[in-house]
């Protein structure tokens, strides 16, 4: 027998987050959840953006380049929804401005456009630090989950959140340690 409520639990929420991108035309204006932002190697392989898998990788096996993508989680102004937020490397240094004065990007208030109205035009990032008690945010999401979620990646995949899987073309100048989770496994994070 089924038992009936008039809402769903709080952990119905799920890995399942709309990816928001900045539009030709048009501001995307939202309030960062995530105190960082999280990013990897992609290619555009098979009709779909796949995160790039290294050196087993079948995308740059057959020869096809790569570029970074970072994600943050936010609230839209515009609807109060929690998606994540897509951008390409250029655009990630507003943000890892903010956070170096900031030391987090959770309460970064942003807007995003295009300079010329074009599809693949450049992307500038207005950013600005909200009381954070002024200001009601979820808690965030686990990206990385959430993005395995939308590739149809297993969750496992999603255990070396910050590092570079040993990819030769990025580097990382920030200092890298490796923590356990917990479960015998380790994680890394960049500090």
């Amino acid at each position: 027998m089924p038992i009936w409520t008039n809402a769903p639990p709080p952990s119905a929420v799920g890995p399942g987050l709309r990816i928001v991108r900045t539009p030709t035309a048009g501001t995307v204006a939202g309030a960062i959840t995530c105190p960082d932002l999280v990013g990897c190697a992609t290619h555009y392989y098979q009709h779909r953006t796949l995160p790039c898998e290294g050196v087993n990788c079948p995308a740059c096996a057959d020869g096809i380049g790569w570029r970074w993508h970072g994600w943050v989680s936010c609230v839209l102004a515009s609807t109060n929804e929690h998606v994540l937020f897509e951008f390409t490397a250029p655009a990630a240094d507003f943000f890892q401005r903010h956070r170096e004065a900031w030391q987090t990007l959770r309460g970064c208030v942003f807007h995003a456009t295009r300079v010329n109205n074009k599809p693949n035009g450049r992307i500038t990032i207005k950013t600005k630090m909200l009381d954070p008690s002024k200001l009601a945010l979820p808690e965030p999401p686990n990206i990385p989950l959430a993005l395995a979620h939308i590739w149809g990646l297993p969750p496992e995949q999603t255990q070396q959140r910050g590092t570079v899987k040993e990819h030769p073309a990025i580097k990382i100048d920030r200092q890298t340690t490796v923590q356990p989770n917990g479960n015998g496994a380790s994680t890394n994070a960049i500090h």
